[in-house]
């Protein structure tokens, strides 16, 4: 089943979120293709039905999810009731929702609205909101916390940043709760800075350049500036992956047995299924293994993307894919 609508209603009255979805079926009828169009028609049709039967001022998400694959499909809609923290959050708890935002057709100034996503950019949503990693980005104004669909405000920037005197005293102040805020759905889990999750974003005049772990990108897209953070983060992920190959490397030349192993993915099972894995770098290619270990949520995984072999070095040499385990342990012995 493929996700093809999410639909957050923030505290709209039944009525008026009827109302809404029945406009944005409307809007459907402009889809070329004609299997397409029957979907997100039949996907609006099935919400605006379920949500004439909620109460007033529900906070919830609408899922629509279909078998794509087949010529008559139909889909099913969830509804997901967002939690009293997630209420909380997106009702003037200081989190901003980012996406195509809909206020009622007869009620342009009402104060509530909901959120729509289609096609691919649906799953994007949803994970996005209820799993994506937060990126801390300073803006000539302010420093935020976000993801690419939530962001926080979590301080003002008195005046505009010069020096990069200035830029690295300000980010040595940013601290998880003081003042970075959490924007996860899931418990407080404010970010602290690391060597790829901080960046200058928009335009500004410094005196020298930056280092490496300061990045610095001249958009305030939050789209832009996330995609620029994925890249930061992959670049670091593959630097990770490669010390780690460099360490089993020197093991090896020491006659240890190693702490770390690379490119077997039976020994990569191996260790898994013994519980022996602490953290995996592997790339965005082994799908089923990255959503078995993301589902069972036991090892830390670290996901490299793209198709530049030359850029991820050993890490592309070595199998693309490389673990670290609890302890030293020879898993040829061990069966599957």
């Amino acid at each position: 089943m493929e996700l093809l609508v999410l639909v957050l209603n923030a505290g709209m009255a039944s009525a008026d979120l009827a109302a809404t979805l029945d406009k944005l079926k409307e809007q459907s009828k402009s889809i070329g293709a004609h299997k397409k169009r029957q979907l997100f028609w039949d996907a609006y049709t099935k919400m605006a039905s379920k949500a004439n039967n909620l109460a007033d001022g529900t906070f919830c998400f609408f899922k629509y999810s279909a078998d794509t694959s087949k010529d008559d499909a139909e889909g099913d809609v969830e509804v997901v009731e967002l939690t009293k923290r997630q209420k909380g959050m997106v009702s003037g708890g200081g989190v901003d929702v980012l996406g195509p935002k809909f206020k009622p057709p007869e009620d342009p100034s009402s104060k509530t609205v909901a959120y729509a996503w289609m096609e691919d950019a649906a799953q994007t949503a949803w994970d996005d909101l209820m799993h994506g990693e937060p990126c801390i980005y300073i803006t000539p104004d302010a420093v935020w916390v976000g993801t690419r669909h939530k962001r926080a405000m979590c301080k003002a920037v008195g005046s505009p940043l010069k020096s990069l005197k200035d830029v690295e005293k300000l980010i040595a102040e940013l601290k998880p709760d003081a003042p970075l805020r959490s924007v996860s759905f899931h418990g407080n889990e404010p970010p602290a800075v690391n060597a790829y999750n901080v960046f200058l974003a928009g335009s500004f005049k410094l005196d020298g350049p930056l280092p490496s772990t300061i990045g610095v990108v001249n958009t305030t897209s939050t789209n832009e500036m996330y995609d620029y953070f994925a890249q930061r983060k992959n670049t670091s992920n593959v630097e990770d992956a490669n010390r780690l190959i460099a360490t089993m490397l020197a093991d090896v030349g020491k006659g240890l047995t190693p702490l770390i192993c690379a490119s077997s993915t039976k020994e990569a099972s191996v260790a898994y299924k013994s519980a022996l894995m602490k953290k995996i770098y592997l790339h965005e290619s082994m799908r089923k293994f990255i959503a078995k270990a993301k589902e069972d949520g036991q090892v830390e995984v670290c996901v490299i993307e793209g198709d530049d072999e030359a850029k991820m070095g050993a890490f592309a040499q070595y199998g693309k894919l490389v673990f670290e385990m609890f302890y030293r342990c020879d898993l040829t012995t061990m069966g599957a």
